[in-house]
């Protein structure tokens, strides 16, 4: 279940759409949760792959110190705006006075107004086009055909001033066709781009997106840019604008303000494959742009806290010496190496401990993106910058990272932070993909020394992302050794707590380090086993393989076979020299991408230089492929032909084979979710929503994580109409529910007396108060005293069933009652016990407020579903099993239209049959 956090303002909204794109930001209200829990104040947060400085923004936002690790110059970029959001006004000032600049012979405005000038087809005037669209057939050169403005004057009966068509005029046809500057703007624009080896087309294919004007439009904005002096925030503001105004004023445009996406391939710009495209004017997709970076700024000065101004530090040294609250930083090898070597400041000075590692695993490179970071940092950051990028992959013809390059950059990252974090410290990535990304991280985390504390990948039911926590090389693995007042110990080494050692192989083998053997896929397949059989065994009910796969990484961490697979075939070395990364290139003006990154390495074929580390990290291209390897050894082993305790009981969800596994099994957690929130909301008083999700979340963790949805569905079944989000309160009494499931009893044994049935109640409901006696006085000796074998063998079984109407050896009809829909005890284990006989007719009988959460929990549980179905079960509601046998003499063939969770006499558009007819 993703646990629900209120979350300030400022946690609340989305991320520049290109971006979404490039870097996705990270759910804020998660950020918030994981700082909350593993952090105080004055502590030390950071983020080794930052996506725009969402992390640092939270960490301040709580009085918490900040280090981001930017994973490119354009989320550098980002994270200047997120963490000292520019004043509006400034912005606004800043806007107008670009607007009103001169250039020529007027403002920069009007000359770029004047590139697109054109007269309305009613009155003459002349105005601003809006775009212009292109045609091209075969090989001819394109031509406009067509022109799109806004008449603000003309009172035209043909749309006043909202968009307008018209063909060209001549004036129109010679402004669009010429070039306004014999190509200075071009090569103005190419000396931005650095060259690509194996493709030397590259750059003139990217600037031939636009047309002359368009290009002499986008350097005059860009140039006037860069040349005022701005403040920092202010200057990224205006960068970001013109970010969001390139695609749309390209041939890519798709409509006004919108643009596709850029595909590179083999060197080459994919162009669409239409023969027309939209010339749009770059001034009005600038303001376009700087209308929603001046939104996204303004949502981020709307925080709880105010508007949030960090102060940043231009190296460690200011972090550790207070002076600043924040660091920021673009990945590179001094990065890594201030990093790797805790230069938080000078001799003597305080050096704070990394107290949480939090963010997202770098994004797998593709061709799609690298391609809009260098069009987009070329443009808005310059040569310098964008020559950090790996731009040669951009000559391949495909470019897919396999999962162990993504395992091989989050080991290097954590590898470099590891001497800086506190001993207690806590890592916790957010991870988007599903098992493969999962599994990277972990196999990333083991081959740094880190050891798997929690793992949960994301899951259809649940709208939280996947995550997994890591504690750092060296740290006692939770629970770990505890006195009697459970108060944490430290561990020994070698002794108990030491998280090298491990269980040895065979029962009676003594502890063992984890690097003593080779990795064993056989020990490794029987671990996967006892972890998913473990899991299910403490869930008690079915779970999809997404439940299960963070479960088996954690078991295979703690056996140690997750270290020796990163490790690779042999053991790892720990007294092995670890070489120092090579002194950094020189500091570009712009903070660069990291040298070496991702894609270069895929591009170059090298895996990077290692980092200095306190302990041996293993070689980026020792295992082939340490992932694929790892998801087909646990595939292989769950389908195992002869496995013999595990089942996919349908596609995609797993259930225990071995009767006694199932026997051992704690009971479905479906039920103890619906119990906790009944309890929850009779116990605790009225509490606001949040407060809600965040107790029961509390209250299973771990095996016991239960999905959103499930406690969505209990909170709606038990919550009264009264409530409201920020006041939950339950209309059920248990006292009163009580009475009222002895009541029916009473009321079903009648029946059956009237019926010349024989009545069987369960023992553990004969004693409850019934009128001025108890439940059992209306039973008559013999019935109190009946031997249940004459129903069935299963008399222990029959015996704890409601009520039941018989006939020795000829027909026994069962009613369970419930006021709840926990139907995991009578449904799955007591019936399961009595068995299926033609003489048995089975009778469910719930409340109706539980319609709802009954239904739900069929539709998530297959075990229920195949018990109603085995065992023919039929299910009534309260109120329609009271009319029924209100009745003086009731006929068990008018039941019928009772029967279900949506019977037919609630069904309003059916008539129903009187009197049998």
């Amino acid at each position: 279940m993703a646990v629900r956090h209120h979350a300030s303002r400022a946690d609340v909204g989305g991320n520049l759409p290109v971006f979404e794109r490039l870097a996705p930001a990270p759910p804020a209200p998660l950020l918030a949760a994981r700082i909350e829990a593993h952090t105080g104040p004055g502590d030390v947060v950071a983020d080794l792959a930052g996506r725009g400085g969402w992390v640092a923004r939270a960490a301040v936002d709580r009085q918490r110190r900040a280090i981001s690790i930017e994973s490119s110059p354009l989320t550098r970029m980002l994270a200047e705006v997120v963490l000292r959001p520019p004043d509006v006004r400034h912005l606004d000032a800043a806007f107008q006075g670009m607007s009103a600049s001169p250039r020529g012979e007027s403002s920069l405005k009007v000359s770029m107004g004047d590139l697109f000038a054109t007269r309305c087809a009613t009155c003459g005037r002349m105005l601003v086009a809006d775009e212009f669209t292109w045609s091209s057939d075969g090989e001819a050169p394109p031509q406009p055909i067509q022109r799109t403005y806004r008449g603000t004057v003309c009172r035209d009966m043909r749309g006043g001033s909202e968009a307008r068509h018209a063909l060209l005029d001549l004036e129109d046809l010679e402004r669009a066709t010429k070039d306004p500057d014999g190509g200075t703007s071009r090569a103005w624009a190419r000396d931005r781009f650095p060259t690509v080896d194996g493709a030397p087309d590259l750059v003139d294919e990217l600037l031939d997106l636009h047309t002359p004007r368009q290009l002499l439009a986008l350097t005059a904005i860009m140039d006037r840019i860069e040349a005022d002096l701005r403040a920092a925030a202010v200057l990224a503001a205006l960068r970001l604008a013109l970010l969001h105004a390139l695609i749309p004023s390209s041939r890519l445009a798709t409509g006004a303000g919108r643009g596709g996406a850029l595909r590179v391939a083999g060197g080459h710009v994919r162009l669409p494959s239409s023969n027309q495209w939209r010339e749009r004017n770059p001034w009005l997709a600038f303001e376009d742009g700087f209308r929603q970076v001046r939104g996204f700024v303004q949502h981020l000065e709307g925080g709880a806290l105010g508007p949030l101004q960090a102060r940043l530090g231009e190296d460690l040294q200011a972090l550790a010496e207070g002076s600043a609250t924040a660091v920021l930083a673009v990945a590179s090898p001094s990065a890594v190496r201030a990093m790797s070597e805790g230069e938080f400041g000078r001799a003597g000075a305080p050096n704070p401990k990394v107290r949480l590692v939090l963010g997202q695993p770098p994004m797998r490179p593709s061709l799609d993106r690298l391609a809009m970071a260098y069009l987009g940092t070329a443009w808005t950051l310059g040569r310098e910058a964008t020559s950090l990028l790996p731009v040669d992959a951009l000559a391949d013809a495909s470019l897919r990272a396999p999962w162990s390059w993504q395992a091989v950059t989050v080991g290097r990252a954590l590898a470099s932070v590891e001497p800086s974090m506190a001993r207690d410290g806590r890592v916790v990535q957010l991870v988007d993909g599903g098992a493969e990304a999962l599994a990277a991280v972990a196999i990333g985390a083991a081959s740094a020394g880190y050891r798997v504390v929690v793992a949960r990948q994301s899951d259809p039911d649940d709208a939280g992302a996947g995550v997994i926590e890591l504690v750092p090389p060296g740290a006692a693995v939770p629970p770990g050794p505890r006195t009697r007042a459970n108060v944490a110990l430290p561990y020994a080494p070698g002794g108990a707590g030491d998280p090298d050692i491990v269980a040895g192989k065979g029962l009676f083998a003594p502890p063992e380090r984890f690097d003593q053997r080779p990795f064993s896929p056989a020990d490794a397949a029987q671990v996967v086993s006892e972890a998913a059989v473990e899991t299910l065994r403490a869930r008690g009910e079915p779970a999809r393989m997404e439940r299960l796969f963070g479960e088996i990484l954690v078991g295979l961490d703690r056996s140690g076979h997750l270290r020796r697979l990163s490790a690779g075939a042999g053991p790892s070395d720990r007294n092995a020299p670890v070489r120092d990364v090579p002194p950094p290139p020189a500091t570009p003006t712009v903070p660069a991408s990291p040298t070496g990154g991702p894609v270069a390495e895929l591009a170059d074929g090298a895996s990077g230089p290692p980092v200095m580390t306190r302990r041996a990290v293993a070689v980026a291209d020792s295992p082939p492929d340490p992932v694929e390897r790892l998801l087909a050894l646990i595939r292989d082993e769950l389908a195992r032909p002869g496995q013999r305790r595990l089942t996919e009981i349908e596609p995609g969800r797993w259930w225990l084979a071995d009767a006694a596994d199932r026997e051992a099994a704690a009971p479905p957690l479906a039920d103890r979710v619906e119990w906790a929130v009944f309890s929850l909301l009779s116990t605790a008083g009225p509490l606001p929503e949040t407060a809600f999700y965040d107790r029961i979340a509390t209250l299973f963790t771990g095996h016991d994580l239960p999905d959103e949805t499930l406690v969505s569905a209990c909170l709606d079944s038990y919550r009264s109409l009264a409530s409201t989000p920020d006041h939950l309160v339950t209309g059920d009494d248990l006292l009163r529910r009580s009475q009222e499931h002895t009541d029916l009893l009473a009321t079903i044994a009648d029946a059956g007396h009237r019926l010349g049935l024989r009545v069987w109640i369960a023992e553990r409901e004969q004693g409850r108060r019934y009128g001025h006696g108890h439940l059992g006085d209306v039973l008559d000796e013999r019935e109190k005293g009946a031997y249940l074998g004459t129903i069935g063998r299963a008399v222990d079984a029959l015996s704890q069933v409601d009520a039941i109407w018989y006939i020795r050896g000829k027909l026994g009809i069962m009613f369970e009652v419930e006021w709840t829909a926990m139907l995991g005890e009578p449904l799955l284990r007591r019936h399961a016990r009595i068995g299926t006989d033609e003489r048995f007719v089975r009778f469910l009988v719930v409340a109706p407020e539980r319609t709802d959460l009954i239904r739900h929990k069929l539709e998530r549980s297959p075990l229920l579903r195949a018990a109603i179905e085995e065992h023919g079960w039929n299910i009534i509601k309260w109120d329609h099993l009271r009319a029924f046998l209100a009745a003086e003499r009731p006929d068990l063939s008018d039941l019928e239209p009772f029967v279900g969770l949506d019977p037919v006499v609630e069904r309003g558009g059916e008539q129903m049959p009187l009197f049998g007819g």
